[in-house]
């Protein structure tokens, strides 16, 4: 257990391929954040834009020819006066034709209301507009839409600056507005959004998450003799091979959780020949350290998924005070299918057989 090999978490090299089979493991917390994007934006879209939308809205055009008079006040003899968008919006609603409109309708309306109703738009060609006149009610829509068709020819004849006004397209009835409601998009990106939530939370959780779960990143981050993992063949012959003229070996755990009682079993089962000793829980009870000097060796004993690397470092610093040296270490506990995925040498019957056999000694 050498200082300076030990605690090497923050350099330690992404592990892409670790990162993914994780990720594809949580398959389903994906889909369910795409959902909930989608009901979220998608949904809330739909509520506001459809089930709770205002009113709907009727339309009545009226398009319109005028014929400009010659600017008395220009140099040029052709050159003629017009009126831009602005000023048509402003002329119609001004007080005479508020007045004129209130007097057709049977009943008062402000000139801020006409303003809300009626806009003008004015192409390139300022001889040529559309007046849109649009309300919630397809009747008023047209009744207003016709007093603009009886003013606009006498508007004309009392300003200097227009010839006439002609109607060139009278509206018949007033049509319905439609919205331009997009729920499929709104839901699309909804569900966009849920999954790029999702990953983000995720990849946070997953760099903050510093457990172990495979036996190279216990030798990656704390240099440690690794003889394998529960589920791997080549975990009995390691550990032969370790334990080779040592009689009494002890197996010492970081946590202290019912699981690391499960290998002292394992090891009797496999090595009868030696006297083994478990001491489970080395910072609940420190105590323990002392049965340790009297052993030839001490295995340390890591829960894959439960121990963090700061737990252990911690337990292999109270090691090094103690001058306590460490055959090796175990990972126990695994995830079987992540071993094989990750890995791709233990097949599924050799997962039961070993699964078997545990339970067997148990």
């Amino acid at each position: 257990m050498d200082e300076a090999g030990t605690w090497d978490l923050y350099r330690e090299p992404f592990n892409l391929k670790l990162f993914l089979l994780q990720m594809l493991r949580k398959w389903y917390i994906f889909i369910l954040s795409a959902l909930g994007g989608v009901l979220l934006l998608g949904g809330g879209y739909f509520l506001v834009n459809v089930v709770f939308a205002s009113a709907r809205e009727y339309q009545a055009d009226i398009i319109c020819y005028m014929e400009y008079a010659i600017d008395p006040d220009s140099s040029e003899s052709y050159a003629t006066d017009y009126f831009n968008e602005y000023t048509w919006n402003e002329w119609i609603v001004c007080d005479e034709i508020q007045e004129m409109i209130s007097r057709a309708l049977g009943y008062e309306i402000t000139e801020t209301e006409l303003a809300s109703y009626v806009t003008t738009t004015v192409p390139a060609d300022v001889r040529l507009q559309t007046i849109s006149v649009v309300t919630h009610d397809p009747d008023l829509s047209l009744a207003i839409a016709r007093c603009y068709e009886e003013w606009l020819p006498a508007f004309a004849e009392n300003r200097r600056e227009l010839n006439s006004i002609c109607i060139v397209d009278s509206p018949e009835q007033a049509y319905l507005v439609e919205e331009d409601v997009r729920t499929f998009r709104a839901a699309l990106l909804g569900g966009i959004i849920g999954l790029f939530v999702c990953c983000m939370v995720l990849w946070l959780h997953w760099l903050a998450d510093d457990r172990i779960y495979l036996p190279e990143q216990l030798v990656r981050r704390h240099g440690l003799k690794v003889f394998g993992a529960d589920g791997q063949e080549e975990l009995s012959e390691n550990v032969r091979h370790a334990i080779s003229g040592r009689e009494k070996i002890a197996l010492v755990g970081t946590s202290g959780s019912a699981r690391f009682m499960e290998t002292l079993p394992w090891f009797q089962g496999e090595f009868p020949d030696r006297q083994w000793e478990s001491v489970m829980g080395t910072l609940q009870y420190p105590d323990g350290v002392r049965k340790l000097r009297a052993m030839d060796g001490v295995i340390l004993v890591v829960e894959a998924g439960v121990d963090s690397s700061a737990l252990i470092e911690r337990v292999l610093t109270f090691y090094r005070q103690q001058e306590i040296s460490l055959t090796g270490a175990v990972l126990w506990g695994c995830d079987q299918k992540l071993l094989r995925q990750y890995y791709g040498t233990t097949t599924w019957k050799q997962a039961l057989r070993h699964k078997f056999r545990r339970r067997r000694n148990a």
